[in-house]
């Protein structure tokens, strides 16, 4: 789902099945209760899971900055160079009409 905000994700509420080869977790018995080490294995899985998704979101939040900032960057150098031209044309047109002894300007 997308809104204008940005990615925003929605997701069942997890479902415990036993993970085969864990502790309490007999083959082919589905009814047998889980057990407080499969819990355990869950829940390093989902914080792992969510942490592999922050750290993309973070690694995907510092690219876009990085590549505002060059932008930026580029940005500030074209009105620097802009300034400049401008500082050159009004000393020109300074000189230009004090030589033509137009007026007395400064």
């Amino acid at each position: 789902m997308r809104s204008r905000r940005g990615t925003r994700f929605s997701a069942a509420p997890p479902t415990l099945s036993l993970i085969p080869g864990t502790p309490g977790a007999a083959p082919g018995t589905p009814a047998t209760p889980v057990s407080m080490e499969n819990v355990r294995v869950y829940l390093v899985i989902a914080v792992s899971v969510q942490v592999n998704i922050v750290c993309k979101r973070v690694t995907d939040i510092v690219k876009d900055v990085q590549a505002i900032d060059r932008q930026l960057n580029k940005f500030k150098d074209l009105l620097s160079k802009i300034k400049d031209e401008l500082i050159f044309l009004r000393r020109g047109v300074i000189i230009l009409i004090c030589n033509a002894g137009l007026l007395d300007i400064k």
